[in-house]
């Protein structure tokens, strides 16, 4: 199989390390804006450099992933799409809604299979989790709580500070993993939500705190925390899920434990990641969407997810804005 790489910044540079994993997988080309970090990659790897999608269009890869800046998603994706050409988009899917009904009777037509990289959900601890529940180790879920807390890096590129180019602030470049975390393990789809943003650096023009409250199709109610300040902090990205019989407290990249008649269970993936990296999630993405595309099966994380989470997003940035619960239409 081969494949092409739109985009080599942190999040290109992950997924490429993960399909490298992958025998019989052959990066074919790449494009990237920047002509310096470009050429080194190109030297460093041995792989061709190319200036427009169409040039690797040309070269009939099995597959391309998209891991460009939010605001120049929507071109690739129809070219793609109007070439067959099966996708793996990073996150999000695009900027809002108006950009979704552009692309979307494109992205959900037959015999292509694209995904959405919503790579926190291939976490150990994620997918321990949700065994426990099907299990009915916590009985009936009632209420989930998620707390995400982390610096900003100040080498991320600028455009993420400005709206118009980045959707959004850390609900679209933090918060969304944990929106998509939370709905799987709750199994269902978020039906309203009322959120609020708080600015720590009022410079920028997106959130850097935001707080949101939510209520599932099935009942479950959330309530999502999540900050990405401009100076040193203790990170968390813990989730606790509390059900009529036991509770579950997951520590990405940690583990998580179980609370239940009176026990507590520990599930300790500390040697796990010392042993894989905290990015493994990235293989075990690839290497389920390469199993999926060689066995013409359904991805486990599907593209109307990542449609999903667009309404999400722009029901929550409503919320905000009119300052009112918002239902959600799908």
């Amino acid at each position: 199989m081969k494949y092409g790489l739109l985009g080599i910044g942190q999040a290109g540079l992950r997924h490429f390390e993960a399909f490298k994993k992958i025998r019989n997988l052959k990066l074919i080309g790449f494009t990237e804006y920047d002509l310096k970090k470009a050429n080194k990659f190109k030297k460093l790897n041995n792989i061709e450099h190319f200036n427009n999608i169409n040039e690797l269009i040309m070269l009939k890869p099995d597959f391309i992933v998209i891991a460009l800046p939010h605001f120049l998603r929507i071109e690739p994706i129809l070219e793609c799409c109007k070439n067959k050409i099966n996708l793996l988009i990073e996150k999000p899917l695009v900027l809002n809604s108006n950009e979704l009904s552009s692309i979307k009777k494109y992205i959900l037509k037959k015999n292509i299979t694209h995904t959405i990289s919503f790579v926190h959900r291939y976490r150990k601890e994620v997918f321990t989790a949700y065994k426990l529940i099907q299990n009915s180790k916590i009985g009936k879920i009632k209420f989930i709580s998620e707390t995400m807390i982390s610096k900003k890096n100040k080498s991320l590129p600028k455009w993420i500070d400005v709206k118009k180019y980045s959707g959004g602030g850390v609900l679209l470049y933090n918060a969304i993993h944990s929106l998509d975390k939370i709905s799987y393990l709750a199994k269902s789809k978020i039906h309203e939500v009322y959120a609020k943003k708080i600015n720590i650096n009022n410079k920028i023009d997106v959130e850097d705190i935001i707080s949101i409250s939510m209520k599932f199709k099935n009942g479950i109610t959330a309530q999502l925390i999540a900050t990405f300040v401009p100076y040193e902090t203790t990170p968390k990205w813990e989730t606790k899920i509390f059900g009529t019989s036991g509770q579950i407290d997951i520590n990405i990249r940690k583990g998580l434990e179980l609370r239940s008649k009176n026990k507590i269970t520990t599930y300790d993936y500390s040697k796990y990641y010392n042993k894989n990296g905290l990015n493994y999630n990235f293989y075990t993405q690839a290497k389920s969407y390469v199993d999926a595309l060689k066995k013409k099966t359904k991805p486990f994380i599907k593209i109307q997810d990542g449609i999903n989470s667009v309404l999400v997003v722009d029901a929550i940035y409503k919320s905000i804005n009119i300052n009112k619960v918002i239902k959600l239409k799908y």
